[in-house]
């Protein structure tokens, strides 16, 4: 059976950055216009800066992932990662873009945590 998730799979990091590609998600999918700070510089510390200053106005920490649910991730010491959670029979999977893959993928949520650290799970406001 196909996910929501399958669509968005290989789509190039010079496209859709993993804030362009939640909100383009959450657009499509679920009916969500969210309209996040746009970054001025590609930098680290410039995203991870405008994730933390502006986290609470998008969403809110959850204690347990559900489908569809975004994903803060730390990435070299700092919160500048976000993608989606996807339950796909039972597992859970994240959906994100990174110029580290190149494109956007949809990774097993443990093999995620070999490459970032989840900083948590957050509903959408």
């Amino acid at each position: 059976m196909a996910h929501w998730s399958d669509h968005y799979i290989g789509i190039p990091h010079v496209e859709l950055d993993c804030a362009e590609l939640v909100g383009k998600v959450l657009r499509e999918q679920l009916g969500r216009e969210v309209h996040f700070p746009r970054k001025q510089e590609d930098g680290l510390d410039h995203r991870s800066g405008l994730i933390v200053a502006n986290a609470k106005d998008y969403a809110r920490k959850i204690d347990a992932p559900h489908d569809g649910c975004g994903v803060l991730m730390f990435f070299r010491g700092r919160r500048a990662h976000m993608g989606l959670y996807a339950l796909i029979d039972g597992q859970g999977y994240v959906l994100h873009s990174d110029a580290l893959f190149g494109s956007s993928v949809r990774m097993q949520l443990e093999r995620v945590r070999k490459v970032y650290k989840v900083e948590g799970f957050y509903d959408w406001l």
